[in-house]
């Protein structure tokens, strides 16, 4: 992880996915990776999926802030997605995503956080063609981080549930 923290973000284009499922400190990791990131002076936004989708969807309103807002997540240095669609997000949103990640690729590097892979991300967008494209472009390129299978936060609930002072 050392290596990702102080890594040259602008001179290597290669996406970033974390893979976990809830509970299992995704979210933490990206977080501590681009704070590493800010601290050798790159561009790093942080945005949940949903809260991204909501954005762009809100800029559809005025074409020029629209046209704006794809800029720059198109030349930011490294663009963090957290919670990578674990909400459904509409066909307006997944083309806009896809334009980003189209205008980044190879360009610039996108890291995922995720409780899924890739292969579910595809069944998730609304637009089948868009789907490949976006996964294609996310996936082909990328590091893959699968930090596990447990459910981390049904395991803390099973534990407590054990416990002799559980009560309900």
């Amino acid at each position: 992880m050392r290596r990702y923290a102080a890594h040259d973000w602008r001179s290597d284009p290669t996406n970033l996915l974390i893979i976990l499922p809830t509970g299992g400190g995704k979210t933490y990791l990206a977080c501590t990776l681009a704070i590493g990131a800010c601290q050798s002076e790159h561009s790093v936004p942080y945005f949940r999926m949903d809260d991204l989708a909501r954005r762009l969807i809100i800029a559809h309103g005025d074409g020029i802030a629209h046209q704006k807002l794809l800029n720059e997540l198109s030349n930011i240095d490294l663009l963090i997605i957290d919670d990578f669609l674990t909400v459904v997000i509409d066909s307006d949103a997944a083309s806009d995503l896809f334009a980003i990640l189209a205008n980044r690729e190879h360009r610039l590097p996108t890291m995922i956080a995720s409780q899924t892979g890739p292969a579910h991300w595809v069944a998730e967008l609304p637009d089948r063609v868009a789907a490949d494209s976006i996964v294609n472009r996310l996936a082909n390129n990328a590091r893959i981080i699968n930090l596990g299978q447990i459910d981390m936060r049904r395991h803390r609930n099973d534990q407590a549930r054990a416990h002799e002072a559980y009560w309900e």
